[in-house]
């Protein structure tokens, strides 16, 4: 038998990202999912992780065209943007390089979408917390559905997303 999760977590110490704490986590399975229901659970799990993905690479275009429309942010937002990049990978999609149009496109599955940027700077945030509080509910509500090991990726991604949509608000002050 192998080190038990809370070993790993504890040496993981907190400090490993969203993207890192998925793959470190990736052994910790019970092993009661063989046969018909893994690939059920398989399929399913898939369909989350996609949503996921798509959620990502649309908060990307989110922030690409934010930064697009008022650059003065941009020492701000990158960081985050960096991080939200890094979600879209743990969850399987390769992001995109980021736009220089000020109403970037996202090119997904569905239909092609444009995110429109408020003109004033403030609104600007605002609309950008807005989506990434938007998305970390989807994921945490995507939990139910989800198997154990990808909960865990989602939540942590959940989590990290209500930080950016604090850390959003509080930058407007």
């Amino acid at each position: 038998m192998g080190p038990r999760r809370r070993s790993l977590l504890a040496l993981a110490g907190g400090s490993v990202g969203a993207a890192g704490v998925g793959a470190l986590l990736t052994g910790c399975t019970d092993g009661a999912g063989d046969g018909a229901d893994s690939d059920g659970r398989a399929s399913a799990d898939e369909r989350v992780r996609s949503e996921a993905a798509r959620g990502s690479l649309t908060l990307l275009a989110h922030y690409d065209a934010t930064i697009a429309a008022h650059p003065a942010l941009a020492n701000r937002l990158r960081p985050l943007r960096s991080e939200v990049a890094r979600h879209a990978e743990a969850f399987g999609s390769p992001p995109p390089s980021a736009s220089a149009s000020p109403s970037a496109t996202h090119e997904g599955s569905g239909p092609r979408r444009t995110v429109e940027v408020p003109r004033d700077a403030r609104k600007a945030l605002t609309a950008l917390a807005t989506a990434e509080r938007r998305t970390a509910d989807a994921r945490t509500t995507a939990l139910a559905t989800a198997s154990p090991e990808l909960a865990r990726l989602l939540a942590s991604v959940a989590a990290s997303g209500a930080a950016h949509a604090y850390l959003l608000a509080e930058s407007r002050t």
